[in-house]
């Protein structure tokens, strides 16, 4: 069942087995396996059905490291969440990404990559993907032909890479599914679920001694607040809230719930992307399709005709160790591409402007409205030809003509305490801190973003598979600093005003087999709260260089597992939620 929980009765007490807080892909996905059995469960959207801009005002809060997204914009505030305007790109993470890797501090999952395959495939359908393999021999006989070829690079390597360089690793892509629209039915119609949209959870409330939790604060914007009991809490709410609603719940543990040894919010990440200078395919007809993803994306969008993988060239787990590399994967870009985006993106950010009114009405600040509103008319004027660029390349793709690209590598970040999420000074319309995000990178990043550039770019040289328009005369990279078609000394790194992102949250409430150096256990329970659990990307102990939604959903599968073991233990409850009298 779907309900507002704007239609409450103000002091309302609901009892459940199970409360889940946040309907992402984590949230939605330990719902619907739970649909239709006995388990009575609350799930907790801060959200409606649509994006509005209200809602996504609630996100507001404080950049003070890298320059990072709007955390107003960087955040989908309905249910689905990310799964609203994620790509669709899937792949499992890498055995070396499960792996202690003595060049890559905090390395080292507690849980090994073989307990993750069969939830890995379980994940496939969940997201609406093809057959479980990632292999590039099945994939190329699915889609290849003349168009469609790959970079000859697998196991190859120049002087630099003796005994395996660079590999080609498929991402499949998702139609992509968008979790609250492709499931919302099934959520509504499960007799044993409850689920409430626009309900914010403003904290965590537990017993004396902070072992358990026994409520959960729940307010509407202009309208009731309630609260929700449960057996079982699963904390769902993305990198960012999840560390914000932990250091919230502080009535007992003064530091925050699970924060004994102040890890809440700490190694906060994002997939880094780094790009070099521009340059030019000696065979544009073959390799543009699988490996240039503005073409994919912009497709995408458009609906039109591509293949259902993307290709990327990443360093062998030889290559990293011998170079103590963090893991990668480098794509083709075309160079219109960012500006073409932040153009799109600006014309988005315009559909999320609250009026005045409504600000005013429901106690939004304005001027996070007023930024947006300023900056987005500019954005667009000045992107309008990139984007017209895109748009014309992207239908019309006239083959002869060619095209100049960047090769964009996004970057596994090394886990970094001092990259965080704190509370700000400044607060909510429900009177709580605003979160305050401080990203940043380690000198390990810059150089593994410079040498792993340095090593592709020589082989891609080395092989003829590309071409610099020459280093006499050509525009130094803003990356580098360095003209097109010179070599890049492996001290070198890229400047940090340069880099991007891709709005993956990852890492806030690490897991670890120790408090000391996380947040959960390998269970995904918060250590010492007996029924608090954590589930999402903001677990994760180090992050690969894959997106971060196929493994959200995987973890969120074996989560469910362990949760349904549990409830079985002395089951007492009702099958559907129970909903006290006003207090």
């Amino acid at each position: 069942m779907l309900r507002d929980a704007r239609h409450v009765l103000n002091g309302t007490h609901i009892d459940c087995d199970l409360c889940v807080i946040g309907g992402g892909a984590a949230g939605l996905t330990i719902a619907r396996e739970l649909a239709g059995s006995a388990c009575s469960l609350v799930l907790l959207e801060g959200g409606g059905l649509e994006v509005d801009g209200i809602s996504q005002a609630l996100y507001a809060g404080r950049n003070v490291g890298l320059p990072y997204e709007r955390l107003t914009t960087a955040r989908s505030r309905y249910l689905g969440g990310s799964t609203n305007c994620w790509g669709g790109f899937s792949r499992p993470l890498e055995p070396s990404d499960f792996a202690a890797r003595p060049w890559i501090p905090g390395s080292g999952w507690p849980i090994p990559r073989e307990a993750m395959m069969p939830y890995y495939e379980r994940a496939q359908e969940v997201l609406g993907l093809g057959p479980f393999d990632y292999g590039t021999d099945f994939w190329l006989d699915q889609v290849g032909g003349p168009r469609a070829g790959l970079f000859p690079v697998d196991g190859g390597g120049g002087p630099d890479a003796v005994g395996g360089g660079f590999e080609n690793r498929v991402a499949q892509l998702s139609p992509p599914i968008r979790m609250g629209e492709a499931y919302r039915a099934e959520i509504g119609q499960a007799a044993n679920i409850t689920a409430f949209l626009n309900a914010n959870v403003t904290g965590l409330d537990t017993n004396p001694t902070a072992t358990a939790v026994e409520r959960v604060q729940v307010r509407t914007l202009d309208g009731p607040g309630f609260t929700v009991g449960a057996r079982m809490f699963v904390l769902c709410c993305g990198g960012i809230e999840n560390a914000r609603i932990l250091l919230l719940s502080n009535r007992v543990q003064a530091n925050g719930l699970g924060n004994g040894s102040d890890q809440v919010g700490r190694c906060f990440a994002d997939h880094p992307r780094f790009k070099t200078a521009p340059v030019r395919l000696t065979d544009q007809a073959r390799h543009r399709t699988l490996y240039d993803v503005s073409l994919c994306l912009a497709r995408r969008r458009l609906r039109r005709p591509h293949p259902s993988v993307a290709l990327a060239l990443s360093p062998t787990a030889d290559l990293q160790e011998r170079h103590a590399l963090p893991n990668s994967r480098t794509y083709l870009v075309a160079s219109y591409h960012s500006g073409a985006l932040d153009a799109f993106k600006a014309m988005r950010d315009l559909k999320l402007l609250p009026s005045r009114h409504r600000c005013r009405r429901h106690g939004v600040p304005e001027e996070e409205a007023a930024n947006l509103l300023r900056n987005a008319g500019p954005r667009i004027l000045r992107n309008m030809p990139q984007l017209a660029h895109a748009l014309f390349d992207s239908t019309i793709d006239p083959g002869w003509l060619p095209r100049r690209f960047v090769l964009e590598t996004v970057l596994e970040p090394i886990p970094n305490p001092d990259s965080r999420v704190t509370l700000d000074h400044a607060t909510d319309p429900f009177g709580r801190n605003l979160p305050r995000v401080d990203w940043r990178l380690t000198d390990q990043d810059r150089r593994g973003a410079a040498e792993t550039q340095r090593l592709l770019r020589a082989e891609l040289l080395r092989r003829g598979l590309i071409r610099t328009d020459g280093p006499a005369g050509a525009p130094p990279d803003a990356a580098t600093g360095m003209a097109a078609g010179a070599e890049m000394a492996p001290e070198m790194a890229p400047e940090m005003a340069d880099v991007g992102w891709c709005w993956h949250h990852m890492g806030t409430t690490r897991m670890s087999v120790s408090p000391r150096h996380g947040v959960v256990d390998p269970d995904g329970q918060v250590h010492g709260v007996g029924n608090l659990y954590v589930a999402g990307s903001s677990v994760f102990p180090t992050m690969g260089a894959d997106h971060p939604t196929m493994t959200i959903v995987a973890l969120a599968l074996r989560l469910t597992e362990r949760l349904v073991a549990l409830l079985e233990d002395g089951r007492n409850s009702p099958p559907a939620p129970a909903i006290a009298a006003s207090r």
